[in-house]
């Protein structure tokens, strides 16, 4: 084959993966059902099938550790009616554990996901294979205006974590069973937020102790934060959605803002003053902290109900 053909080939094989690439995207962002190859071009961790006893001695796992391959609770949350319709990774922080790290997939069933309705729930499902984590399951709720999820403190309905001990369908059949049975009670929660309306004082209070989701430190309390983080760009509204002075509509706008990073902070972390630099704040990437973040933060809201 000549250097013109391999180059041809190449730039087929590029234009190919490419479009791959694209059309596995357009698919995540419809929401819509994602194949085994595109979960594995997503998040190729997830496809991981069999872990030898090398691999158990490198990664330090006791001999009790039982190896559950993520793709067998897909398959089984697929037989109950959930399509994964996203898949992400984090990145490994030591190259031994590069193929074992943390991962989540986003699960939607199709009976919720009707016209006319504004917030459908979705299933989270965490797993690592480097013993460090075992599968999680947490309740989410999904609102189409703004593409924003809300993520339910999952102690509230019984456990939700899976140990890499005797794994069964069961198991995880009786978890989808116990958060099916609350997808009213989460909706009808949300229904309750919308009902409650917010004094100024509140709203303000509200996004302090959201600001404290992310500035973490000690030193920083609901008497300083606001010297800190732009508690004004929190509140702020983008979308006619989200105006006024609801709950809801408040907890909407102070969460995009503190996950997606648009809000101003003092670039010291100290007390604002004129001569202090402000930077803008960076979106939450990591899905870790993003579900810790925002299942805290519907804590707040819910306090308020």
């Amino acid at each position: 084959m000549s250097k013109e053909e391999l180059n041809n080939d190449f730039d087929v094989a590029v234009r190919v993966q490419k479009a791959f690439d694209e059309a596995t995207r357009e698919k995540v962002k419809n929401h819509q059902g994602l194949s085994d190859e595109e979960i594995k071009h997503l998040c190729p961790v997830a496809l991981k099938s069999k872990m030898g006893s090398a691999e158990r001695r490198k990664l330090g796992l006791s001999k009790h550790y039982s190896f559950v391959p993520t793709m067998k609770v897909v398959n089984d949350l697929r037989s109950l009616g959930y399509e994964c319709v996203d898949a992400t990774q984090v990145k490994a922080r030591k190259k031994s554990t590069n193929g074992y790290q943390k991962h989540m997939l986003t699960f939607e069933h199709p009976k919720y996901k009707v016209e006319g309705v504004d917030e459908y729930p979705q299933l989270l499902l965490t797993n690592s294979h480097d013993g460090g984590n075992s599968f999680s399951l947490s309740a989410g709720i999904f609102r189409l205006v703004c593409s924003n999820g809300l993520v339910i403190k999952t102690e509230d309905y019984g456990s939700a974590r899976l140990v890499h001990k005797g794994y069964s369908f069961s198991a995880v059949r009786k978890l989808v069973n116990e958060f099916n049975v609350t997808i009213d009670e989460v909706l009808t929660k949300i229904t309750a937020m919308k009902k409650v309306e917010l004094t100024k004082e509140q709203q303000i209070e509200f996004a302090k102790k959201a600001a404290l989701l992310r500035f973490t430190a000690k030193s920083y309390n609901e008497d300083n934060i606001d010297d800190v983080v732009d508690i004004d760009d929190l509140l702020n509204v983008e979308r006619k959605e989200d105006a006024g002075d609801g709950l809801y509509e408040v907890f909407n706008r102070v969460q995009e803002s503190l996950v997606q990073g648009k809000y101003l902070y003092a670039s010291s972390g100290k007390v604002k003053d004129a001569d202090t630099k402000t930077r803008k704040a960076r979106p939450i990437k990591n899905f870790k902290q993003s579900i810790d973040v925002n299942k805290k933060l519907s804590e707040l809201a819910f306090a308020l109900v």
